[in-house]
């Protein structure tokens, strides 16, 4: 196969995984379901900074779960782009195809990076006016690309989740228990420094962490492209590991001639 066909391929996986999630998700749907749980949930965790820490916690967690939000498009809808084969039966075909597995699914997961992006924005406007959080909005648009950043590298926790979830029955308890960590250890609602160092090294390890600390210091004028750059280091790391259990379940259903679980 040349390279020009590999590309068409590409695209028309990328088309067809637009056309999939509009079948599931179209505008008003999207507009009706989709965004009103994403605002409510900043508005609800924005609400609990500022019970916990008067304005400046509900600034605090405002910036934080806005950034958060991202995760029900990478975490806990983007799995489907690699869950569904399996669960449809058709995974094998994807197997046996010229263009990787992990590639295609690289390319469909495209529209959840987009989806999470546009959850963060109806938040940043819709939630900021709702906990009265208007002057952070400027600042949380300029911060977009990290947001996309964060868009990205969180998507490697949902491949993960996906990957695991191909021999085993777990996809639904893992997306949300990945979310919900995510939630509690990445310092979306307040600091967290009852762990200690070793904890403060952890932490740093999940993607979202030091994204969500970039905007912070993008936001407070402070220097931001370290922590930019580990966030993108981190996710990699993690692509990299969700990739090699794509290929490590590849071997096992050929060696075992069957794509069941396992």
């Amino acid at each position: 196969m040349s390279f020009t066909d590999r590309l068409y391929t590409i695209a028309f996986a990328a088309r067809l995984s637009l056309r999939d999630f509009l079948a599931h998700y179209p505008p008003r749907a999207y507009a009706l379901s989709t965004v009103p749980r994403a605002v409510l949930q900043v508005t609800f965790l924005a609400y609990l900074g500022y019970y916990a820490a008067g304005e400046e916690g509900r600034e605090f967690a405002f910036v934080g779960a806005c950034a958060q939000i991202i995760v029900l498009a990478t975490i806990v809808r983007g799995p489907s782009a690699i869950v569904d084969e399996r669960t449809m039966g058709t995974l094998y075909r994807l197997r046996l195809g010229i263009v990787p597995l992990p590639a295609i699914v690289a390319t469909r997961w495209w529209v959840y990076v987009c989806e999470g992006l546009a959850d963060a924005i109806a938040a940043i406007l819709l939630a900021g006016l709702l906990v009265d959080e208007l002057a952070l909005v400027p600042e949380l648009l300029a911060a977009l690309p990290l947001f996309l950043l964060i868009a990205v590298t969180t998507s490697s926790i949902g491949l993960l989740v996906g990957a695991i979830s191909l021999t085993q029955r777990v996809d639904t308890l893992l997306t949300n228990v990945a979310s919900y960590s995510v939630m509690v250890f990445c310092r979306v609602v307040a600091p967290i420094t009852a762990f200690g160092d070793l904890g403060e090294f952890l932490v740093r390890l999940i993607p979202l962490t030091n994204g969500l600390l970039a905007i912070r210091a993008l936001v407070d004028n402070e220097p931001w492209l370290a922590n930019a750059a580990l966030e993108l280091a981190v996710g990699t790391a993690w692509t990299a590991i969700a990739v090699a259990v794509l290929q490590l379940q590849a071997h096992r259903a050929r060696a075992r001639g069957s794509d069941e679980l396992l």
